[in-house]
């Protein structure tokens, strides 16, 4: 079996458990070849990799070259306050071995608040280029965990956090307000699927703009402008059959026709209708 980004995105992550939606994937990739495209390189790390769900991608984006860590409590979940998750060793490393590979995987178990940056700069071998954050969801662990993503990322490296706009999690919220009104090094610039998106000011535009380009006319994900905590975002989202419908003339003109169809036969059922045009 080949072990590609591209089978994962088709295929594999319908079989990892986790909580990351799949619109996720080709966003990941647009950023990938956008990092590529501009010499961005280093490791990819994650933050509560809970079953690998998405850090088999992120793995699968290195493509066999460079490290990427997994810090997660794994079997420490007495630390795990909030039960936000519930990381599993023998599940991560068996769904990473059948999708990926475990070579270059660095494990790290424990409190991610308790890190330090240069530990983790070393464990992977230099900055980080993607760094997902969806460990503790408590405000205080999501602004320690953005605080250590953003003292480890590489120059137009990307952060993915997780669960800022759940509502079952405000914690996430209010910890990642906190970091963006603290002097904050990185600013969002994409929300969707779950997702925000952060880098560096000056490469905002450019990752905005490559996302913006990738998806315009898309029959999956549409784009739109909006605005977070004073920040510009691209918005993304799924295109819906109601998108569709309302993108083709023909596919509205079928539509209303049939809708007036209907509306004259429940008329003509009910005798409040007459059978002449």
């Amino acid at each position: 079996m080949k072990r590609t980004f591209e089978r994962y995105s088709n295929v594999g992550y319908r079989f990892v458990s986790g909580f990351l939606e799949p619109g996720n994937l080709p966003v990941l990739k647009v950023l990938d070849d956008a990092q590529r495209a501009r010499k961005v390189a280093g490791a990819v790390a994650e933050i509560g990799v809970h079953h690998g769900r998405l850090f088999i991608p992120l793995h699968l984006l290195q493509r066999g070259t460079g490290t990427s860590v997994a810090i997660d409590l794994f079997g420490d979940q007495e630390l795990n306050v909030d039960k936000s998750g519930n990381g599993n060793l023998d599940k991560f490393t068996d769904n990473v071995a059948l999708w990926s590979t475990t070579d270059g995987v660095v494990l790290h178990q424990g409190d991610s608040t308790k890190l330090e940056p240069t530990v983790l700069t070393e464990k992977a071998g230099g900055p980080i280029r993607f760094f997902s954050v969806d460990g503790g969801h408590t405000a205080e662990i999501v602004y320690s965990d953005m605080r250590l993503a953003e003292e480890t990322l590489a120059d137009g490296g990307i952060v993915i956090a997780d669960d800022i706009f759940n509502q079952q999690w405000p914690g996430v919220a209010v910890g990642t307000l906190r970091y963006l009104d603290d002097g904050a090094k990185l600013a969002p610039f994409a929300i969707g699927f779950n997702k925000v998106y952060f880098t560096q000011p000056e490469f905002c535009d450019v990752y905005r703009a490559e996302l913006e380009a990738a998806f315009a006319g898309s029959l999956r994900i549409q784009s739109d402008s909006t605005v977070f905590a004073g920040h510009p975002v691209v918005y993304l989202a799924p295109v819906t059959a109601v998108d569709l419908l309302r993108r083709s003339e023909t596919a509205r003109s079928a539509y209303h026709a049939s809708y007036r169809q209907l509306v004259r036969g429940m008329q003509l059922v009910s005798g409040k209708g007459t059978t002449g045009r």
